[in-house]
């Protein structure tokens, strides 16, 4: 395959991959696997609308519990539990790429039959 990148982007690419600790293929292959769970996702709207408001109602039930949670780790003294909770939010909210990943796992896990437990 042959692909045309400015050379600005080709050692954009060498960057980043060799930051991840990937070859070039992995970082392409990678983000060409994530684009295809983004491209499949927005073709599937109405499930992916209700996977929303799904995603959005169990947000709206971690600020219900907010106050409870933030009691439980404030005494534990644990501040990376909640810097991790607020960066796993954050990034959600603003990549809709983690998004639709969230959501893929989310309709595979709601296509398996139940268990029989």
């Amino acid at each position: 395959m042959d692909i045309n990148f400015t050379e600005k982007d080709r050692q954009d690419i060498e960057e980043t991959a060799q930051h991840l600790s990937l070859t070039k293929e992995e970082y392409l292959l990678n983000l060409h696997q994530k684009n295809s769970i983004t491209k499949t996702s927005l073709k599937d709207w109405e499930k992916f609308r209700d996977f929303i408001d799904d995603y959005h109602h169990m947000l709206d039930n971690l600020y219900e519990y907010n106050y409870k949670i933030q009691d439980l780790i404030e005494a534990n003294h644990d501040t990376k539990v909640i810097d991790a909770i607020l960066h796993f939010l954050d990034t959600t909210v603003k990549n809709p790429m983690i998004l639709t990943q969230i959501y893929n796992i989310y309709k595979e896990k709601n296509e398996e039959p139940p268990s029989d437990f």
